[in-house]
């Protein structure tokens, strides 16, 4: 089914139809060296596709470009001021504060938490039962962020699991459509948003609330037991600034609800993509399994062997070049700087295109290919840098960055373990959709058998 596959490492190319605003950024980027104008209406904007123009953007001017109206005005009413919606001075005081909690050192201590959650999810999949590995994705990804972040669920809380649903479905209403009106005005699609949001804020502060009655009283018998481990709550409430002062709860609040949105539909987004290559090319898949079954057996995949499963994290690291959920990053000039030789005037809107920069044929040779061997550990090592920018890059780079590989590494391996997924013919039409990350759309139809 789908793309036949050669040997390990030669996997076969398959291109896949492209509409809408991939498409258009994608041919306005080939054959151009990086950067390339273009208009949104009346508008100038600036397309940039190459390594090099990138680093001109996100490192070497990056105080030359804000975030953009469009994208802070569409993230702003359910995030805050989180990391995702903040600029300058209070952007680099939170992102001291924030980072550390995120580093190589303090993410090991999650792995066992993302095990469970997928191997639950494992459990409830009936032997060759039908699903939407996108659908399925997103599930799970909820979970394991539900729990990482407050050692909760909701898997069985209908109404939150729709008003998150919803909340960020407006969010990326309001990025990619022409006409999005803002949150103020009170037609029916705002105001819907407006109770969802409302819902999903109300029930984070309630996490905080508990936390904070736990440390300065006697315990609440309703609240949630202590935590296994600690949680990412806890380690947000508990950060010092320099001064030694904590995160006032509004900002909290906001940073909790940032982490929440950059890690649930992103690694969802990665990860079905990485299910659905491997179900294209059955040699790959193979060799991802018997990586697979000769560390681990039938035994839980922990930490402590990821170091022996190279290929799962290389099969991963492919799909997000193939397929990078943040395909498209957004800036916009403040003020009149150049990127790549050009000049960029202030106010035009710069869009780093990430799936087209993934394509260029003298850094990836028949870029279309679906090729893990390009992420063995020498030729990774001889990549440009800025060549591969799956979370972005410099100050503006994915806090989560390490957290969500590891996760990607673990269920890679978990799922290749556990389950055979066949992908039903549907999954032939899929192409990539630009919303907020880049979505197989409409869906990826598949059956599972288990091992």
């Amino acid at each position: 089914m789908g793309c036949p596959a050669g040997r390990r490492g030669t996997a076969t190319t398959c291109r896949h139809r492209q509409t809408g605003t991939i498409a258009a950024l994608n041919d306005l980027a080939e054959g151009s060296d990086g950067v390339i104008g273009f208009r949104i209406g009346p508008s100038p904007a600036v397309v940039v596709s190459s390594a090099a123009t990138a680093r001109d953007v996100l490192i070497e001017r990056a105080d030359d470009f804000g975030r953009g109206r469009r994208q802070t005005r569409a993230l702003t009413p359910l995030m805050g001021k989180g990391l995702l919606t903040s600029e300058g001075e209070l952007h680099t005081r939170q992102r001291r504060l924030v980072l550390p909690h995120f580093s190589p050192r303090r993410i090991p201590r999650h792995a066992d938490a993302i095990v469970t959650e997928a191997e639950r999810t494992v459990r409830r999949w009936k032997e060759g039962a039908e699903v939407d590995l996108v659908a399925e994705m997103n599930a799970l990804t909820m979970d394991i962020v539900t729990r990482l972040l407050f050692s909760a669920s909701t898997r069985e809380n209908n109404v939150l699991a729709r008003a998150i649903t919803e909340a960020f479905e407006w969010e990326m209403h309001a990025i990619t459509s022409m006409v999005a009106l803002p949150m103020w005005v009170p037609t029916p699609r705002n105001l819907r948003a407006r109770r969802n949001i409302a819902t999903f804020r109300q029930w984070i502060a309630g996490f905080i609330r508990q936390r904070q009655a736990r440390a300065t009283g006697p315990a609440d018998p309703s609240a949630p037991g202590p935590a296994a481990h600690q949680d990412i709550l806890d380690d947000l409430m508990a950060a010092r600034y320099e001064d030694g002062g904590t995160m006032p709860d509004d900002l909290l609040l906001d940073e909790v609800l940032t982490a929440w949105g950059a890690a649930q539909e992103t690694s969802a987004d990665a990860q079905a993509w990485t299910l659905y290559l491997l179900g294209r090319h059955p040699e790959v898949r193979d060799a991802v399994r018997a990586e697979v079954d000769t560390v681990l057996g039938q035994r839980a995949v922990c930490y402590d062997d990821l170091a022996r499963l190279p290929y799962c994290l290389q099969v991963f690291k492919e799909a997000m070049r193939l397929y990078p959920p943040a395909a498209v990053i957004p800036r916009q000039a403040i003020r009149d700087t150049v990127v790549g030789g050009r000049t960029v005037r202030a106010g035009t809107m710069v869009f780093i295109n990430a799936y087209s920069l993934h394509r260029r044929p003298e850094v990836f040779p028949d870029p279309e290919r679906f090729d893990p061997e390009r992420f063995a550990r020498e030729r990774e090592r001889a990549l440009p840098k800025g060549a591969y920018l799956p979370f972005g890059t410099g100050g503006n780079v994915c806090p989560g960055s390490h957290l969500a590989m590891m996760e990607g590494h673990l269920l890679t391996a978990l799922l290749a373990q556990r389950v055979e997924v066949e992908l039903l013919p549907g999954a032939t039409e899929i192409r990539p959709e630009l919303l907020v990350n880049l979505r197989p759309n409409p869906g990826v139809p598949a059956r599972i058998h288990h091992r």
